[in-house]
């Protein structure tokens, strides 16, 4: 009976444990590989990359590994080739695609990078909310109007496959509220405040948001929430110069939204 695979977190020693029972197991060589780049010695594990070639010259996975390495030693361009060469062949490898989008971006090719990671994205099932927030920043960083709506759609896609994480609501807001879209970005506060109960934190995003849309009166009101929540605070919690400073900072901030908020 074959060897169980060692999880990827496993030593060296543990991997070579395994491999003395199945010399050839390429899920086993893909790890060592994977351990000599951890530590920084992809000359090492271009000596097991060639050997998983020669085992399975147009396995994905093996070449995958030949490219790792060929990023490892600084070759960007070759690196990125390499991956596009994979993704041409194999065109939903979907961790293929993530790690174009890696050497791509490491290579100066900000466009291409933006491609192959929403490529990516749209292969996952399950996306990391990193990959999703990458992307989105980097469509961001280009600023014209089309990009800002891609990065909001990268965002709501992720959402909608992840679930409600605050990271991803958080950086949509910031994006529509460069937009000057205020209802929306509200909208996304009150799905967090659905999803995780009021907090004071909440009620101070709305209250900016307000204040951005020039609703001084309703920021106000945004603040007075923010104060109630404090209110109910724990009395030791109450104690503390923190939250002294705090209520104090939300009451002026309170003052001053209705100030602003007359006629």
């Amino acid at each position: 009976m074959a060897a169980a695979h060692p999880d990827p977190r496993h030593t060296m020693g543990e991997i070579e444990a395994h491999l003395a029972q199945s010399p050839n197991d390429p899920e086993l060589l893909r790890q060592k590989a994977g351990v000599y780049l951890d530590v920084d010695q992809p000359d090492e594990a271009a000596k097991v990359s060639a050997l998983l070639l020669q085992l399975g010259p147009e396995d994905p996975e093996n070449l995958l590994v030949d490219a790792r390495i060929t990023l490892a030693k600084g070759e960007k361009d070759s690196a990125a080739a390499k991956v596009r060469a994979i993704v041409a062949k194999y065109p939903k490898h979907e961790l293929a695609w993530r790690f174009l989008a890696t050497a791509e971006e490491l290579a100066g090719h900000r466009d291409e990078a933006i491609k192959a990671m929403r490529t990516h994205l749209n292969l996952s099932t399950h996306p990391g909310p990193g990959d999703v927030l990458t992307c989105a920043a980097w469509l961001q960083e280009r600023r014209t109007a089309s990009d800002l709506d891609a990065a909001i759609a990268v965002l709501d896609q992720g959402l909608a496959r992840i679930g409600c994480l605050t990271g991803l609501h958080h950086k949509a807001i910031e994006i529509e509220l460069g937009l000057g879209r205020y209802d929306a970005a509200l909208r996304r506060v009150d799905a967090l405040t659905a999803r995780f109960r009021p907090s004071v934190d909440l009620s101070l995003r709305r209250a900016e948001i307000l204040e951005k849309a020039g609703r001084f009166k309703e920021a106000a009101a945004a603040c007075d929430d923010a104060l109630a929540l404090l209110d109910i605070l724990p009395a030791a919690r109450k104690q503390s110069d923190g939250f002294k400073q705090q209520f104090e900072a939300v009451s002026q901030r309170k003052a001053e939204d209705l100030q602003k908020g007359d006629p």
